[in-house]
């Protein structure tokens, strides 16, 4: 660019920076209206429970999940070490053959060949 253009450009530039534009009062007024027109209303959000939730509720509360949770692990405790008398109960049946085994032979020999 010559240096001509260049003075020229820059007093018309100088000249826009002094004044600046300045939007009129009723403008600004008329884009606050369309802006508020256009947002949406608020609405009452309805959440659905969660899974664990519906479960919980469908057993009754805590109470009724902690009963659960109880019944199971008594359960789990007589099933994997039967108390002695638990064989007079059912007549003389050898439990020995009931008794859970954690790892069977299968999985056992498996992890021995490494």
């Amino acid at each position: 660019m010559t240096d001509e253009r260049k003075d020229g450009l820059d007093s018309f530039f100088d000249a826009g920076r002094a004044q600046a534009p300045e939007p009129s009062r009723a403008f600004m007024a008329s884009l606050q209206a369309q802006a508020l027109a256009e947002m949406p209303a608020p609405r009452a959000v309805s959440r659905r429970p969660g899974v664990l939730t519906q479960l919980r509720q469908a057993l009754g509360g805590w109470p009724g999940a902690a009963g659960l949770a109880a019944a199971g692990l008594a359960g789990l405790w007589i099933g994997v070490s039967p108390p002695a008398g638990l064989a007079a109960m059912i007549g003389g049946t050898d439990l020995s053959g009931y008794a859970v085994d954690p790892i069977g032979s299968l999985e056992l020999s498996l992890m021995a060949e490494g």
